[in-house]
């Protein structure tokens, strides 16, 4: 469409929104993004993003989907940073839309 942003046109040229599953693409974005901070060793408020069976608790806890889009009310994440690339968000964003498919 005419009004899109840079951001829209990145996203719908640039972004592979095919086959997005937590092995295929999700875990990745979490890996580079998230698992620092949030891993089995040390993970704040007892959040983490390192195996699927955690994040299946942070999806549950209604808290993954307003922290990574920056949502009024959630502390957003990545914590002190700039909001994940527009791609990476559409992808987190389908997959929690389509039921966060494993594999």
């Amino acid at each position: 469409g005419e009004n899109n942003n840079e951001e829209d046109l990145y996203g719908e040229i640039n972004c592979d929104t095919t086959n997005i599953t937590w092995d295929s693409k999700i875990s990745k974005i979490f890996q580079d993004n998230c698992v620092e901070c949030h891993n089995s060793q040390f993970n704040y408020f007892g959040i983490r993003h390192d195996t699927y069976e955690e994040e299946l608790k942070v999806i549950q806890s209604g808290r993954l989907r307003g922290a990574v889009n920056h949502s009024i009310g959630f502390i957003p994440m990545p914590f002190n940073r700039a909001k994940l690339p527009a791609c990476e968000l559409q992808l987190i964003n389908l997959w929690l839309d389509h039921g966060f498919p494993e594999n």
